[in-house]
This record gives C-alpha cells, sequence and structure tokens, in this order.
C-alpha cells in the first residue's frame, strides 16, 4: 500500500545535509516518544512498545554512524545517546512514561543544538569539522527513519 507520508519522509531524509539529517531523526526519535508516552496514558501497552522501540531505533541508528575519532564532541554525543538509550529501554520496560520524558528531554536539548548547527550551514558559516564528523560526515540514510 502506497503511503505517501512514508515516502515524503524518506524523500525529506535522503534529500538532506547530514546535519540535516540528524536534525529530522531527532524529531521523529522525539515523535515516537511522546506516543510511547500517549500509548502508556490511554492503556495501550503493545502501541506503547512498538513507539518505545521505533524511538531507540533511531536513537541507536544516530549513535552508530558517529565517527569517535573525531573528538570530544563524538565521544560526548556517545554518552548521551547511551544514556539515553538506557532511559528508553527502561521506560518501556517498566511501562513508566518518566524515563521516556527523560530521554525526550535531552533528545529536546540535542534537537536544539541541531538546529542551530543546521540553521549556521544554511547561512553559509562554516560549520566545525567535529560537529559534521560527530554525524559521520556522511548520509545518515533512510534505515534508521521510522516508517
Amino acid at each position: 500500500m502506497y503511503d505517501p507520508t512514508s515516502t515524503y519522509r524518506t524523500d525529506q531524509i535522503v534529500t538532506a545535509t547530514p546535519v540535516g539529517q540528524v536534525v529530522l531523526l531527532l524529531q521523529g526519535a522525539i515523535r515516537f516518544g511522546r506516543r510511547h508516552i500517549e500509548a502508556l496514558e490511554q492503556g495501550d501497552r503493545q502501541a506503547a512498545h512498538t513507539a518505545s522501540i521505533r524511538c531507540q531505533a533511531i536513537v541507536a541508528g544516530l549513535q552508530e554512524v558517529l565517527d569517535l575519532r573525531a573528538g570530544p564532541i563524538a565521544a560526548q554525543l556517545d554518552a548521551i545517546y547511551d544514556f539515553v538509550l538506557r532511559r528508553l529501554v527502561e521506560g518501556n520496560l517498566r511501562a513508566d512514561p518518566r524515563p521516556t520524558e527523560e530521554a525526550i528531554g535531552l533528545l529536546r536539548d540535542l534537537l536544539e543544538a541541531w538546529t542551530e548547527v543546521a540553521a549556521r550551514q544554511r547561512a553559509g558559516e562554516l560549520v566545525g569539522r567535529q560537529e559534521l564528523a560527530a554525524v559521520g560526515g556522511r548520509a545518515v540514510g533512510p534505515r534508521a527513519l521510522p516508517a
């Protein structure tokens, strides 16, 4: 079945800059984290689980493309992603929204920072080598994109 929304999101990711891809993926992770919480509030454990797994997959994908040789920014992002993943797993296993809310807060902070980097890049400012290397300096790819 053709899903125009999924096609649009895939096109957005594929055509975005690496920094733009990180922004889009963080937005997706936050969206699925919120869905996890909403489903828990509605008592739908299966929908909550599905949303949490999708959020976890996005964060794991972001962590996977980090180039840890890039320097301290990449190492710090790796630690943040690791912590966020642990909180998401805990929230999912315990069916407790609090760890997921904490993870979403950190993801929002990251989104704000990467949105600023993307704005600087669009404005033609030089973006630091460490910032680009931290996201792999290449396309993140649609494999981490939620359908």
